[in-house]
This record gives structure tokens, sequence and C-alpha cells, in this order.
């Protein structure tokens, strides 16, 4: 998947989002399942649609009323594209179905006086008149959403009920079987006639309404595109969202960003979201950082918001800027492929020969979350180190996270996890001894999980060690690591 499959667009929080916006409609529902990322060729188109939901969000908050009444419009519109395919193709329409056109029609109406009001001036929610519908299957003008086979469409139907109906009474007053028994014929005779003549009058009616066929299609679309954007309007006000600039060069910008679902869940556990801020261009960006530093966090959010960008939504960020991309990848070792049997390494490395494919013919967007964690620590850490230097020769934007030192090279950007680099020890060291059972939750509270640009001699802060101290690992084992630690820095390896 050029954009990526749909268990890591769970894993990066876009299936989260899709499943926060507010769509009311099966044709808004249709909307959002025919969205796809905007392509290059389409940027005009992306910018309108931008426009658009631009003008969308203003005219909700300054119209609070007549959103809550499309609202009410909403609910009440039914599916009803079913029927007017089989209308198109011929078949005659039954009273239920007639009765859901006209009322769709009435609605229709109602919506369209709404939109007038707003004056969006946005050519693809114009709304067709279907008053001609209207009045078809309203003949008596009454203005009542039900439909019934009126006599006002024939008065060979009005004589006929009127007949059955001077038969009904006759029954009720007849005085032999035998006279009960003929009325009964007689009326049966009526009800077939009465049937036949609605039949011939709902065919009529499916016949004038065939011809409004592409209005009906037309409007449908206009509800499915206005149901969705509302939606994605309503989803940008309630997390902020900004619109972001489309560049043509690889450049990448974003400034505190975030992710809808990581932060939902921590703040449900009273915990802050650190926002992701970062610059990226062509060529290779290394993240580095100990285990915990929220690494994974970072590159899912910036996943994320390109995605939703690609595809025409306001982005959650303060500023953001990027181009249209031809792809993007996220690679972790939470991929579908172990459960296929492959170990986690081979799932990586069946992924990277994809992407590696796709960067050599397009220009896009890469994210590799702790590659090659998996294997061997040495063959591990040449590989990632080949990885982004061959990756530097490319158009595309890649992003690697790693725990490895040394990776680095002069024309790569080298950002870092902050972790625990301004942490008082001894003070947290007393919080933890203080209350064992929430070690982790604190450590994790005073982690600082914000990126800072950093040299290529900056080296991986060895967290892991402190952390390891603060959760009570015996003094003895982390002072041999730091032995070793320290032979290996003395060697320069």
């Amino acid at each position: 998947m050029k954009f990526l499959d749909a268990q890591q667009r769970e894993q990066i929080g876009f299936s989260f989002v899709m499943d926060k916006l507010g769509i009311t409609t099966p044709y808004g529902l249709q909307e959002r399942k025919n969205i796809v990322p905007f392509k290059h060729s389409e940027i005009d188109i992306l910018n309108h649609e931008l426009n658009s939901l631009d003008t969308v969000i203003n005219s909700i908050n300054s119209h609070t009323e007549e959103y809550n009444s499309i609202g009410r419009i909403f609910c009440k519109l039914k599916d009803i594209r079913n029927s007017i395919k089989r209308c198109s193709e011929g078949e005659t329409l039954d009273e239920i179905e007639l009765y859901e056109i006209k009322y769709f029609s009435m609605l229709v109406a109602q919506l369209k006086d709404v939109l007038d009001e707003l004056h969006l001036n946005i050519g693809e929610l114009n709304l067709n008149s279907l008053h001609g519908i209207i009045y078809t299957l309203d003949p008596g003008d009454t203005g009542i959403p039900t439909f019934y086979v009126y006599d006002e469409y024939s008065k060979i139907l009005k004589s006929i009920r009127e007949n059955k109906k001077q038969k009904e009474k006759e029954i009720f007053t007849a005085k032999t079987e035998e006279e009960r028994s003929l009325l009964k014929q007689q009326r049966l005779d009526l009800v077939i006639e009465e049937e036949a003549e609605e039949l011939r009058i709902r065919k009529e009616l499916t016949t004038d309404i065939s011809k409004e066929t592409k209005s009906l299609n037309q409007n449908i679309k206009a509800i499915g595109r206005l149901d969705f954007l509302i939606a994605k309007a309503n989803l940008s006000i309630a997390y902020n969202g900004t619109r972001p600039k489309i560049c043509s060069e690889m450049k990448i910008r974003l400034s505190d960003a975030s992710s809808p679902e990581i932060k939902e869940i921590l703040e449900k556990d009273k915990k802050r979201f650190t926002t992701v801020s970062i610059d990226l261009n062509a060529g290779t960006t290394i993240i580095t950082g100990a285990n915990m530093g929220g690494k994974s966090v970072t590159l899912k959010t910036i996943a994320l918001n390109l995605l939703l960008g690609q595809m025409g939504f306001f982005v959650f960020a303060k500023d953001a800027e990027f181009p249209i991309l031809n792809f993007i990848h996220f690679v972790s070792d939470d991929m579908q492929s172990v459960s296929k049997g492959l170990s986690t390494f081979g799932a990586e490395i069946i992924k990277l020969k994809e992407v590696v494919e796709c960067v050599k013919r397009e220009d896009g967007f890469i994210a590799l979350d702790e590659f090659a964690r998996g294997t061997n620590p040495k063959e591990g850490y040449y590989l990632v180190k080949a990885l982004c230097k061959y990756l530097t020769k490319f158009n595309s934007a890649s992003l690697i996270s790693t725990h490895y030192d040394g990776v680095v090279q002069d024309n790569m950007e080298h950002y870092q996890v902050m972790g625990l680099k301004n942490v008082d020890f001894n003070e947290l060291k007393y919080k933890i001894n203080e209350n064992k059972t929430h070690s982790v939750e604190l450590i994790q509270e005073h982690m600082d999980y914000k990126l800072e640009k950093v040299s290529k001699e900056n080296k991986v802060p060895k967290d892991a060690l402190n952390i390891a101290l603060l959760l009570g690992l015996q003094n003895e084992i982390v002072d041999i690591a730091k032995e070793f630690y320290n032979q290996e820095e003395q060697n320069g390896e």
C-alpha cells in the first residue's frame, strides 16, 4: 500500500480519526469510504478542498442554529439510491419507494433553503430543485410527507374506489348469505380493477420521476459532500486543526503536531501529551533516544498528520507545510507479516524491499521505527547505518528512529528525544522509593519527549541504565554495565 495498509492506519491513529467523524447520512458515509490521497496533478483540487473546508469551518462558527437545522434534516434522510437505480432501469416503483422519494425531495427543499441562507458559494454543494417531483407525488399540495396513490391521479381510480366503498356498505347490510357472497365477488372484481389502475399510475409516476434521476443523483452527491465537509470541519474545530500549506519542494514542517488518539489515551490517565515539532527535507533525518523516549509516538504523529493532509483534512498542529506526496510508508516491528509466520526482522526486510522500490520511482515520506531492532545488534547497527546512507540519495524525506550510536553522517539531520536529560535523579529516585508501585508512571511523568536538533556527534542518551537504577535493578549489575560501556568508550567502539 502506497499510503499505508489498514493495520498501519490503525497503528498511527488514522482509523481513530475516521471513527471520530460525525457523519450522519448514508451519502456522507459513501464519501468517507471513497476517500483517497490527492495526486500531484490534483494540487488545484486539493487546494479547493482545503478552501471549502475553511469556508465551512468559518460558517459553522458563525451560524450555529442553521447547522443544527442541517443536522436535523440529515437525520431524516434515507438511502434512496436503489430506488433511483430501479427507476432509471424502467422498473416500476412501489408505494414505499415513491413515499421515500417524495420525502427525500421535501427534505432537499428544506436543506436548499438553509444553504441559500448560508451563502457558502461552494459549487458542488448546490442543490437542484425537486419541486417537479414534489408536485408529481403530492397532487393535492398537502405538504404532508406521506404517499398514497391518490384519487387525484385518475377519475377511473376515483370511480372504482367509490363503487368499492358502496359495495362494502351493501355487504354490511345484506340480508342473505347468497346476496352477501355475490356482493363480495363484485367487490373483489373492483379490488382487482383498483390494483390494475394503481399499477398503471405507479408506472406513469415512475416514468415521470425517471426524467429527474440526474437531478436526484446530483443532489445525493452534494448532500454526501456537505455531510463529509461538515464532519471534517467539526473534527478540526474539536481538535484545533490547522490548514496545511501545500508547497512544491520536498520540505516537511510540523509545529506542535499531535495525535488525537494518543492524546486522548494519555488524558484519560491524567498525563500530558508532548507535541511534535520537526523540519524534514529530502534525504535522511535521524531521531535518537533511549527506550521509553517516545520515538514511536513521534513517528506515528508525523505519519498521521501527513496522511490527513494528503486527503484534504486540516492537520492537528499549530502550523504545517508539506508537498503532495506520492507515498507514505511506516515500517515498525509490529506488522501483519509477523502473524503470518515471519520473524520481526524478516517482516521488516520484506517491507523494506517494497519501500526501496517505491523510493526509486517516486518522491514521498518514509518512517522507519527502530529498524532492525529484532536482529543481532552489531549487524543491526551496520544495516541501519547503511540504510540511512542509502536513503540520502533520493528526493524522498526519510525519518529513521534508532537507539544506535554512530549512524548519523554529515549530510543528515539529527534530532534527539530529550528524555531524562534535565531530571534531578536523586529527587526522582526519592519519589520512586516513596511510591514503588507507580515507579514506571513516575519515570514517564518526568520524561521529556520533546525533540531537539543536535549535531551528528551527539550520542544516544544512556537513559536505559538510569531507568534500570530508578526501577530498582541491583547496583552491582548496573555498575558492571557501566564498566563495559566505559571500556567501549575508551576503545572508541
